[in-house]
């Protein structure tokens, strides 16, 4: 990522990538109602406090729907091609989305999974990979 802006560096979501690059996954709680959500936003939209906290959420979840991509979205995906693309309802309540590492057998909505945390492509990144 030479030159471009980090999403570390990012004013709402950079707690989020900076706890994945610690290896913790992390999700924006509001202070006042307790709401945790993904993604980030700078107040809460359920009671409208601007004051939040990064917490620690459990890196599990069931897939709530998937795409596969048969055409790369980034350039740099272009090797990758087909890939899959989850959104991920987590056990403790907000939907994150990501790569779903391939396995053994095509994915379906309501297979579990657990989240890996790194730096895919020099970004960091949460992928999938099925339970």
């Amino acid at each position: 990522m030479s030159g471009d802006l980090s999403p570390v560096d990012d004013p709402v979501a950079g707690p989020f990538f900076a706890g994945i690059l610690e290896g913790r996954f992390t999700a924006q709680r509001c202070n006042s109602c307790e709401a945790l959500r993904w993604p980030p936003l700078s107040g809460c939209p359920d009671c409208h406090s601007r004051s939040t906290t990064w917490v620690e959420v459990a890196p599990t979840g069931t897939i709530w729907s998937f795409v596969v991509y048969h055409r790369a979205f980034q350039a740099s995906l272009k090797e990758e091609i087909p890939y899959t693309v989850a959104m991920v309802e987590l056990d403790d309540g907000p939907y994150v989305v990501g790569r779903l590492v391939p396995g053994d057998k095509p994915p379906a909505v309501g297979d579990r999974v657990v989240a890996e945390l790194g730096e895919f492509g020099g970004v960091p990144s949460v992928r999938w990979r099925t339970a």
